[in-house]
């Protein structure tokens, strides 16, 4: 199975319908908030495709969408958040403690706009940075998260050039 993992579009969601032709065989979208209208604009464009998202702190607007949420794809248990509720701009300690406490394989999260894959023990850590307003002089960036047969986790972050 493979996953693509954004976060922070911000209303511009150009560089995903670019990657999206060249990318053809995903089988999940997870987009990380800001802004849920962007995922729900994604989801309208790849109906096929199952997208989960969570609210950001700038989707303030948005009541439906959760703050955070667990998913369960071939036996593994991913939290999504935006990452803003754990002050992941300061490290990302406080998360890593959450997500062992949920007992999740891994926690997916956005709102620094800047990549990171950490692990914890067997907890994967992952933040695909901004596909669209990257920070500190990155690229914009996303996530892929494949989940091979055995059932182990496989997290990637690619920039776009």
């Amino acid at each position: 199975m493979k996953i693509l993992v954004i976060s922070d579009t911000h209303r511009h969601i150009r560089n995903v319908i670019d990657l999206m032709s060249k990318i053809t065989d995903v089988d999940r979208i997870i987009h990380l908030g800001d802004l849920v209208a962007d995922a729900q604009d994604i989801e309208s464009i790849y109906g096929k495709i199952p997208i989960d998202y969570v609210s950001g702190n700038c989707d303030f607007y948005e009541t439906n969408a959760p703050k955070e949420k667990v998913i369960s794809l071939f036996g593994k248990n991913i939290l999504l958040t935006h990452g803003h509720y754990y002050d992941v701009k300061s490290g990302y300690k406080e998360i890593g403690l959450i997500a062992m406490q949920k007992q999740v394989d891994a926690v997916l999260f956005g709102h620094t706009h800047v990549p990171y894959i950490g692990y914890v023990n067997d907890l994967v850590l992952m933040n695909p940075g901004s596909i669209s307003e990257p920070r500190r002089g990155r690229m914009p960036s996303y996530g892929l998260l494949e989940i091979d047969d055995q059932g182990r986790l496989h997290p990637t972050i690619n920039a776009i050039k």
